[in-house]
């Protein structure tokens, strides 16, 4: 009997299959509608409510045109944002 996933983990492997597996590039994925062409699933890219992302990563990663623009390298992407301490 296969096992079913929630819509939101459905979502997460979406967009992770999306960049290529890269939970990195899901994380800065550029489809918020200011970078690139909106996706509806932007908000959802965590596998997490929106709600949920903006209390545990802050606003950053929910509002669009917050993201760094696609020129920014991803080696440099982590300190284009102060991240929490965790």
């Amino acid at each position: 009997m296969p096992s079913t996933l929630s819509p939101l983990k459905a979502i997460r492997l979406h967009c992770l299959d999306c960049v290529g597996g890269s939970a990195k590039l899901v994380r800065y994925c550029p489809c918020d509608g200011v970078h690139s062409t909106r996706c509806q699933l932007w908000p959802y890219r965590f596998g997490k409510r929106p709600e949920t992302t903006r209390k545990r990563k802050g606003e950053r990663f929910i509002k669009p045109g917050l993201m760094p623009d696609g020129d920014v390298p991803l080696e440099t992407v982590d300190s284009f944002f102060e991240f929490p301490s965790t």
